[in-house]
């Protein structure tokens, strides 16, 4: 008996004073806070790799010219007229159509964008709407057209355009060309305003060229009619273009919002 209760009490006493012990241990280890990750040995540590550099303005620039948009000179400089390609782009990629500077991400899709059509057979990387008419659609906010020359949409011209002044805007809507002159045409309208082989459509208004091609703003500046480069009208002509094709004019014109300075 007495050996028994020796036994049991040096266990009891074992198993109090260690559980005691590993119970202070765990209560401090708790307290101790690590001041840094602790990183196995067999693990490689990853560092994010840099971000290309941002393409440059020429870069960019060549890219819109490369995709077809015109963008002006390629000379490094945000001019009138590239800040009028990056519209066109906006504008046929499904954005918001306005002449703002491109922030780096638009830089790098626009320059991604030129490299996969050239390196792609076929691939082209602007998509044509399916709101688009065969013919001539004429865009205000960008004054620009995008001539789509039969139902597969994927052959198509990208020009620049000067649709009516504030206050005397090119109508919206769909139409046809109703007749054409083939020569130069002086307004009845307006007198010594010469025409350049004018299409006619929406009740007076006209398609043409002008005695200047630099009379072709960037922003809205005829009478009504929608001003074109002489050499452009020439193609409309020699491809057939003329009385029952289709005009879509759409749009508006915002000098706050689509010609920011």
């Amino acid at each position: 008996m007495a050996v028994a209760l020796l036994v049991g009490g040096g266990k009891f006493a074992y198993d109090y004073f260690f559980f005691d012990l590993e119970k202070r241990d765990a209560i401090e280890a708790a307290k101790i806070k690590p001041t840094k990750p602790i990183v196995p040995l067999n693990r490689v540590i990853e560092f994010p790799t840099p971000a290309p550099p941002a393409p440059t303005a020429e870069e960019v620039q060549q890219a819109l010219v490369d995709l077809g948009i015109p963008a002006g000179e390629v000379d490094g400089k945000w001019g009138v007229r590239t800040r009028q390609g990056f519209c066109i782009w906006r504008d046929l990629t499904g954005r918001e159509a306005n002449r703002n500077l491109p922030s780096d991400l638009e830089a790098r899709a626009i320059v991604n964008a030129e490299y996969f059509q050239r390196t792609y057979p076929g691939y082209r990387a602007l998509k044509i709407s399916s709101d688009f008419v065969v013919g001539l659609n004429i865009s205000k906010t960008c004054q620009s057209a995008v001539w789509v020359k039969d139902k597969s949409r994927e052959n198509y011209k990208v020009t620049i355009v000067s649709t009516g002044a504030p206050g005397l805007e090119t109508g919206d809507g769909i139409f046809k060309v109703t007749w054409r002159v083939d020569r130069w045409y002086e307004s009845i309208a307006y007198p010594d305003g010469w025409m350049y082989r004018p299409m006619f459509f929406n009740a007076g208004e006209a398609i043409h060229g002008s005695e200047s091609d630099t009379w072709v703003w960037w922003y809205p500046a005829s009478h009504g009619c929608v001003r074109m480069l002489g050499k452009d009208v020439d193609e409309l002509w020699a491809s057939g273009f003329g009385t029952g094709s289709k005009i879509y004019v759409y749009g508006d014109w915002n000098p706050v919002t689509n010609d920011p300075t």
